[in-house]
């Protein structure tokens, strides 16, 4: 398991004060809201799930100020697929990919997890080779599991992990991002990160023989007039100057007879846009079109779902531009940011971001800065696996080039903003 090790790796450190059990599934039926604690084992003695795999460490004074390091955790249900090195070909994929079938470190939660590891490494070092932490001050430095849909920083937030003493005043993440050159660290002000919420709606017909369509009321003809007419959500619902995306990703009707109208329609799929004002203008939009063109069709709209945690968008505090793009710029190879747009992809460190001043940086891991390599290659003819294909693509490949610049950045992020937090203070008093 993911966090035993990143505990492991902690106690070898030196560091025992870690704390455990952050992260706890509140969604699970082993949960019990009244002690707060999950259920351990089922009534049939199987051991059960329910999150808490979080790890929190303070290091440094334990007083204020305080900033805070984040890294993700989890993997996806994904087969991994990344081809071995063109000079490993004929070896044992098995010793490159993931241990666990059907699950893999497909969104780079792995690197996440390996830069803070060794920012942590390092800040205790100097901490024992100073016999003294370098600035007055705490840095908490924090595992999370359930990035990938389980809203894990909003149950560590919810728990305590910006609030408790002493409390955070800055929080800093980051991600490695394929579409950028290796070397380059993306930042901007303002939204970095979309808002994004997930829903199931269900189309309740008649259904029937379909040689007499007649006597039905067709929930499949309804879904493809929705899936139409919802394409208008954004580009005619929407402000022209705001952001928006509606995908619809499934449709289920029917168990696969070529001769019978199904009674009932699901259709799923994702909403996204880059404030919370307007996510939540996409999910009225998206009911008030489902129920117009049921009705519109003869049927109802039967249920409709969100998502138990919608994401809320990314933003990148203005006041901490200054700081946060001068750390971006010191590890960068070419000494300053990379400017980059808002992407639609969601990030739950959003909801660290609700609670206190936060910057998000995107790591740069696309290739080698000269445009070939990685930038070019097919990884078959080459010297290296691409590194720059898509998150989430069963063939996604860390360029692990860029680790000790993501230790570099957290090390920046964290000893600047210290600095900075304690000369303000004194010049306050």
């Amino acid at each position: 398991m993911t966090s035993q090790i990143v505990q492991r790796l902690l106690t070898d450190m030196g560091i025992n004060n870690y704390t455990v059990g952050w992260a706890k599934n509140i969604h699970s039926k082993y949960y019990n809201p009244a002690t707060g604690k999950i259920v351990q084992t089922t009534e049939k003695g199987e051991q059960n799930d329910g999150g808490g795999h979080g790890v929190v460490v303070d290091i440094g004074s334990g007083q204020e100020p305080c900033i805070l390091l984040r890294a993700d955790m989890d993997a996806l249900p994904i087969v991994e697929e990344t081809p071995l090195p063109p000079d490993q070909q004929g070896s044992d994929t098995a010793k490159f990919h993931s241990n666990h079938h059907g699950k893999m470190h497909a969104c780079g939660h792995d690197a996440h997890m390996t830069m803070l590891l060794g920012a942590t490494y390092l800040i205790k070092s100097l901490e024992e080779s100073n016999g003294e932490f370098p600035f007055p001050g705490t840095i908490r430095i924090i595992f999370q599991p359930a990035e990938e849909g389980g809203a894990g920083a909003k149950r560590m937030r919810e728990e305590g992990v910006l609030s408790n003493f002493p409390t955070v005043k800055y929080a800093f993440g980051m991600h490695v991002w394929p579409t950028l050159l290796s070397g380059q660290v993306g930042f901007r002000s303002g939204a970095m990160l979309a808002a994004q919420d997930n829903f199931t709606l269900v189309l309740d017909g008649v259904g029937g023989h379909a040689a007499f369509p007649h006597l039905c009321r067709d929930p499949v003809v309804a879904s493809a007039a929705f899936v139409m007419n919802v394409q208008t959500l954004v580009s005619r619902g929407m402000n022209p100057l705001e952001s928006g995306v509606v995908s619809i990703a499934h449709i289920d009707a029917g168990d696969g007879a070529h001769n019978v109208i199904p009674a009932k329609a699901t259709i799923r799929g994702t909403i996204r846009a880059l404030s919370d004002d307007a996510l939540s203008q996409l999910r009225e939009g998206l009911i008030h079109i489902a129920t117009k063109t049921a009705e519109a069709h003869g049927l109802s709209l039967a249920s409709s779902e969100f998502a138990k945690d919608s994401y809320p968008a990314t933003m990148n505090d203005d006041g901490l531009f200054p700081l946060a793009s001068k750390c971006a710029g010191l590890v960068s190879e070419s000494g300053k940011h990379t400017p980059v747009d808002p992407t639609m992809g969601a990030e739950d460190f959003g909801y660290l971001a609700q609670g206190v001043p936060a910057a998000f940086f995107f790591l740069g891991q696309g290739g080698d800065g000269n445009g070939d390599a990685a930038q070019s290659g097919c990884g078959k003819c080459c010297g290296r696996v691409p590194t720059n294909l898509g998150l989430h693509h069963p063939e996604f490949n860390l360029d692990e080039e860029v680790l000790k610049r993501g230790v570099a950045l957290f090390l920046n992020l964290a000893f600047r903003s210290l600095k900075e937090l304690n000369e303000t203070g004194e010049d306050e008093e």
